[in-house]
C-alpha cells in the first residue's frame, strides 16, 4: 500500500513536469518573431511590428511574468462613454487580452506567467492585442469568439 501511494505521487509529479512550460526570454523572442518583425529590443523588452501595430514584449523572469502591449489612443481623447463600453468589452468580448489604462494611454494588453505560456498561447496572445487596437471604437473584440454572449456591443 505504502509503495502504491509513493508510486502514485512520483507518477503525479512526472505528469505535471511533462506537460508544465519552460518558457523564457529568449525562447519567447523567436517564437513571437516567427509571428511579428522586431523592431527593436534592449534588455527585458523587444518591440514588434504585426500588421501595422507595435507590440511590446517586456519580460521579468525573476518574477516569472510576461506582459505584451500596444498603445491604442491617448487618454485624454477617450470621453466617459468610451469607459464604460471598455469596461464591458473586457468582460465579454476583449478574452484574454484586456483594455487598461496606463501613462496617458489606452492599452491593449496581456499578461501571463512566463514559463508555464507555451508557442500557441504566446501567438494568439499577440493577435488578440493587435485585434484590440483594431477593433477599438467599433466592435472591441480580441477574437471572433465572445465568452457568455451574442457578440452585440452594449451601447447603453
Amino acid at each position: 500500500m505504502k509503495k502504491s501511494i509513493i508510486f502514485s505521487a512520483l507518477m503525479f509529479f512526472l505528469a505535471c513536469n511533462a506537460f508544465s512550460q519552460d518558457m523564457d526570454l529568449k525562447k519567447l523572442k523567436l517564437v513571437l518573431a516567427k509571428k511579428a518583425t522586431i523592431v527593436q529590443e534592449k534588455d527585458n523588452m523587444v518591440e514588434y511590428e504585426l500588421g501595422g501595430v507595435n507590440i511590446y514584449l517586456i519580460v521579468d523572469e525573476n518574477a516569472n511574468r510576461m506582459r505584451l502591449m500596444a498603445g491604442v489612443i491617448e487618454e485624454e481623447k477617450l470621453k466617459e462613454e468610451d469607459l464604460k463600453k471598455l469596461m464591458s468589452a473586457n468582460f465579454d468580448r476583449a478574452l484574454d487580452a484586456k483594455y487598461a489604462i496606463a501613462d496617458g494611454i489606452l492599452w491593449s494588453v496581456y499578461a501571463h506567467p512566463l514559463k508555464e505560456l507555451s508557442d500557441t498561447q504566446a501567438t494568439d496572445a499577440m493577435n488578440q492585442v493587435k485585434n484590440l487596437v483594431y477593433n477599438y471604437g467599433t466592435t472591441y473584440h480580441s477574437t471572433d469568439f465572445v465568452f457568455g454572449g451574442d457578440g452585440e456591443q452594449d451601447d447603453n
